[in-house]
Parts: C-alpha cells; sequence; structure tokens
C-alpha cells in the first residue's frame, strides 16, 4: 500500500510539470498575440497616419487584454508548483 502512495506522489510531480509546460504553451501564444496587434498596428498607422490616435488606443486596449491573460497563466502556474 505504500509503494502504491509513493507512486502516485511520483505521477502527481510529474503532472505538475507538463501542466508547467502547458502553461508555457499558454505564454507563447500571448506573445504571438501581442506581436500580431502591434505588427497590425504598426502596418494601419502606415498605411493612413490619420487613424493613429485611435488605433492606437485599441491597440494598447487589446495587448493588456492579452497580456493578462498571460499573467493569469503565470500565476497558475506558481499556483501548481505551490500544491
Amino acid at each position: 500500500m505504500e509503494t502504491d502512495t509513493n507512486l502516485m506522489m511520483q505521477f502527481a510531480e510529474g503532472m505538475k510539470y507538463i501542466g508547467m509546460g502547458l502553461v508555457c504553451l499558454a505564454m507563447i501564444s500571448a506573445a504571438k498575440g501581442i506581436s500580431a496587434i502591434f505588427t497590425t498596428i504598426i502596418s494601419c498607422i502606415s498605411r493612413n497616419p490619420n487613424v493613429k490616435k485611435d488605433v492606437t488606443t485599441f491597440a494598447f486596449i487589446g495587448g493588456a487584454m492579452v497580456e493578462s491573460i498571460a499573467l493569469i497563466a503565470f500565476i497558475l502556474a506558481f499556483v501548481m508548483l505551490g500544491k
């Protein structure tokens, strides 16, 4: 019975690190989202400089939303490692 408990503890420890890898994927996708937003804003402003103020406001709002997903994933990673 004790070996079963030890095996389950080792399995749970391994699953923590698999979960951390999945959190890293979430952070990578958030970084790609940020780069897509700012690539699009540069393209949009270069085509029509008159919309700079409007587009910049929406870009920073969208960037903040995407970055909040990355921060939530980062906090989730530390919660998983803590338990």
